[in-house]
């Protein structure tokens, strides 16, 4: 087996020039001495035969000129590869004086002899094995041929190409379709000569579901000949179990690769024992379409010997394939499927057989259901362990597709479902990403590529690989947008250069093609990060949490009007989707958190007081009185910690948004527009352009500094604070002694206290740190993300 392997080639494969290039690389790439090729018939295209008896059978005048157009293709394929080997040449040409003789007979009889169908399609796979070879030794390699039906019976092959043409031979059970044709040739010579086998295929690789449904699905590496069976059945695109019967019985691998790609390792069939990883039981999905299921019910069934005998007995006379049969231990009832293109048939078999029970009323109805699809699992590891069914079901539920019928073998490798053929693609989707990707997969997208956003990005590109290598958690940022550009990635973008990448890839910006490949079914969680400051995409959340869980730190949603926001909440507990917004009160401080298990563990929240602005803890905790406060604000302004328009901060609407958060988190019904605010900017002032406001800002500075000096003399700071007291809100510039948790507050630091039926008003609970920047904000979304995964199911410690 080490000196030879043989390869099962579909014709089709070696009708073009490029086809004959790339069977000289897999040669040359081959470690074996000797290596045979099986080349099947043409069955279609300018060089398939087929036609001209057609034509001739019709007594079609343009027969003629076809079979001259035909033989020109063939001996251009020839000419195209510099074969200059005139006996190729010739014999084409010879063959083609044959087929002229035969097609003027089958003119004259009207009629197409299977040994002459045989006979036509046996010669497109003789001229393309007559080309290969020429092919081959022009390039240095020592190429033969050989008819099938000699090669089956040969113990050895000689070295370099040997070319196998004819009437391939073929299993004893006729399989339809010409798919498949050349390997159980190749089988037999691979079993007679000891030799390995590969089987080439023109569609895809073998994967854990077809790639057209899952873009995500994964080449399967190693299948066992029981998988290969189950998964043929369902249409998988590899051969026909008939077809390597040969090769199971004598335990002989099979290499199943894809001619597009040749330079995969592909899957390999074998019985052969491995090491498989019990985490991944299933093997591969696959779903047959264009189905029919017929139920037959009746309690007179019941204990009556011989019904199901009847049934499929009648079927079979009938030639009725029942694809999929599942029966009611009570034997009430009994339910199969069918093509659809035979369930009139089916349905009408069954009420003949069973016209008396029906008569009788002992069969209740017979009655069949269309556009139906079979959604099947395989897998050999399935076998004796618990919970892979109860998965399999759930995600079906998860995904709200609803079951026709089951079955399940008792080899307990294949698990069977009927479903709608409309929910089929939901159906795969969901389960191939229960079972194939890890339940902590995410597919996150990110809106505001911007301070927070970007470094957001960075955070996740640093520690993605640890949180996949210790805790299973793949965060795949599938998708990145700003206000008019974004990036979209199918396994998710590199995050060590997506800057570059958002730079030379982005395409124009559309909300419903983003939301659309951020939330593909075929991932399990989808997540949607809003790092803007935008309404227009807050406004959008209950929307959004429809299918999407819901990060961010915008506080637009949350403080918006109260019956939007009951609104958000009424969407997640419907969907079970997560609205996380930590970050918009304390940036990254837990504040939400603290103030959610509090009321979560029974505790009564009596009062909250908040130092809630970075920018304002700055100003209140640096001025003293020496330096003018407008000055204060100005170098606030160089230093990037105001808005571009200090009033932004100075309103204090930015403390008033995250009181009402608070607020609302404790039950309360308010509206922000009804909140007390004592704004720091004149009335005089709030009207005036940016530049004007800026020029007269001192003017601020002696109402500021009466307030700071009158505190002064009573011991007191004073700090701007949101106040939850008593089912009432304010926000105010307000004086604090020197005891209390906001005295000692420095830099940008925010300051939250509670007081509650656990925490009195003399020792409080406080929650103290930075309340502003971009690193902490973004570690705070970050944060979030993490306690959504912790929801989900990961393992993180």
């Amino acid at each position: 087996m080490d000196d030879l392997r043989v390869h099962a080639l579909e014709g089709v494969m070696l009708c073009i020039p490029e086809g004959y290039e790339k069977l000289l690389k897999i040669h040359s790439s081959s470690t074996e001495e000797s290596q045979v090729y099986v080349i099947s018939p043409v069955h279609e295209g300018p060089l398939c035969l087929s036609g001209l008896l057609e034509s001739a059978k019709k007594k079609d005048e343009i027969l003629w000129s076809s079979l001259e157009q035909s033989q020109l293709a063939w001996l251009d394929l020839s000419s195209k590869l510099n074969i200059r080997d005139e006996i190729v040449s010739s014999l084409i040409r010879k063959g083609f004086e044959d087929m002229e003789d035969i097609l003027r007979s089958v003119w004259l009889l009207e009629d197409i002899s299977e040994s002459t169908l045989k006979y036509f399609a046996s010669l497109t796979s003789y001229y393309l094995a007559l080309i290969a070879s020429a092919y081959f030794n022009s390039n240095g390699i020592t190429a033969s041929l050989i008819a099938a039906d000699k090669a089956v019976r040969q113990k050895s092959f000689t070295r370099g190409a040997t070319f196998i043409y004819g009437d391939l031979i073929q299993p004893k059970i006729k399989v339809l379709s010409h798919e498949g044709e050349s390997e159980y040739t190749a089988c037999l010579c691979a079993v007679n000569a000891d030799g390995a086998l590969t089987f080439w295929n023109n569609r895809s690789l073998l994967c854990t579901a077809r790639k057209k449904d899952i873009p995500s699905a994964k080449v399967i590496e190693r299948l066992s000949f029981a998988e290969a069976t189950e998964l043929s059945f369902f249409g998988a695109p590899i051969v026909h179990p008939h077809y390597f019967i040969p090769a199971q019985s004598q335990g002989i691998p099979i290499e199943l690769k894809f001619w597009g790609d040749i330079t995969s390792k592909g899957t390999i069939i074998t019985d052969k024992k491995s090491v498989q990883d019990r985490r991944f039981p299933i093997k591969a999905f696959s779903v047959m379409r264009d189905i029919s299921i017929i139920n037959i019910e009746g309690a007179g069934m019941s204990g009556i010997p011989g019904i199901s005998s009847r049934l499929f007995t009648a079927l079979r006379r009938e030639g009725i394939s029942v694809i999929l049969i599942s029966q009611a231990s009570s034997e009430y009832s009994i339910c199969f499927a069918v093509p659809s293109s035979q369930v009139t048939m089916a349905a009408a078999c069954a009420r003949y057989e069973f016209e008396s029970e029906l008569n009788n009323h002992q069969i209740g109805s017979i009655s069949a259901v269309s556009n139906m699809a079979i959604l099947a699992a395989v897998g050999d590891v399935m076998s004796g362990q618990i919970g892979v069914s109860g998965k399999f079901f759930s995600a079906l539920a998860k995904a709200g597709v609803n079951i026709s019928a089951i079955a399940q073998g008792s080899s307990e490798r294949n698990i069977s479902a009927v479903i709608r053929e409309c929910d089929s693609l939901k159906a795969l989707s969901q389960v191939h990403a229960s079972f194939f990707l890890s339940a902590q997969t995410m597919s996150v997208g990110v809106f505001g590529p911007g301070n927070i956003g970007g470094t957001f990005l960075n955070q996740i590109a640093s520690e993605k690989e640890r949180l996949q290598d210790q805790f299973g958690l793949d965060i795949r940022i599938r998708a990145i947008a700003s206000s008019s550009r974004m990036l979209l990635s199918e396994e998710g973008i590199d995050l060590s250069k997506w800057r570059e990448l958002f730079e030379v890839a982005s395409q124009e910006y559309d909300l419903n093609k983003f939301l659309a490949h951020v939330g593909s079914e075929y991932y399990p969680h989808s997540v949607l990060v809003d790092c803007t400051t935008s309404n227009e995409l807050a406004s959008m959340y209950s929307r959004f949490l429809e299918k999407f869980h819901v990060i961010t730190p915008n506080k637009k949603a949350a403080t918006g009007s109260y019956s939007y926001y009951k609104e958000m909440f009424e969407t997640c507990k419907r969907t079970g989707k997560r609205f996380l917004y930590e970050t918009t009160v304390g940036a990254g401080l837990p504040v939400i958190n603290t103030l959610n298990d509090l009321i979560q563990t029974g505790d009564e929240v009596k009062k909250i007081e908040g130092m809630l602005s970075g920018t304002l803890s700055w100003l209140f905790n640096r001025y003293d009185g020496t330096v003018p406060f407008s000055q204060l604000v100005l170098q606030a302004k160089e230093m990037g910690y105001t808005e571009p328009d200090p009033r932004d901060d100075l309103s204090g609407m930015d403390v008033a948004r995250k009181t009402v958060i608070l607020a609302r988190e404790i039950g309360l019904d308010v509206e922000l527009e009804n909140l007390n605010i004592t704004s720091l900017v004149p009335d005089k002032l709030k009207d005036a352009s940016k530049e004007e406001f800026l020029s007269r800002l001192s003017e601020m500075d002696d109402e500021i500094y009466t307030k700071y000096k009158e505190a002064k003399d009573r011991g007191e700071v004073i700090r701007y604070v949101g106040r939850v007291d008593n089912g009432k809100c304010s926000v105010s510039l307000e004086s604090f002694g020197s005891n209390h948790p906001f005295a000692s507050a420095s830099g940008t630091d925010n300051v939250i206290t509670f007081v509650t039926s656990r925490y009195v008003e003399s020792q409080p609970l406080v929650i103290k740190g930075p309340g502003a920047g971009r690193e902490v904000t973004a570690g705070g979304v970050f944060a979030d993300l993490l306690r959504l995964a912790i929801y989900l199911g990961a393992g993180i410690l």
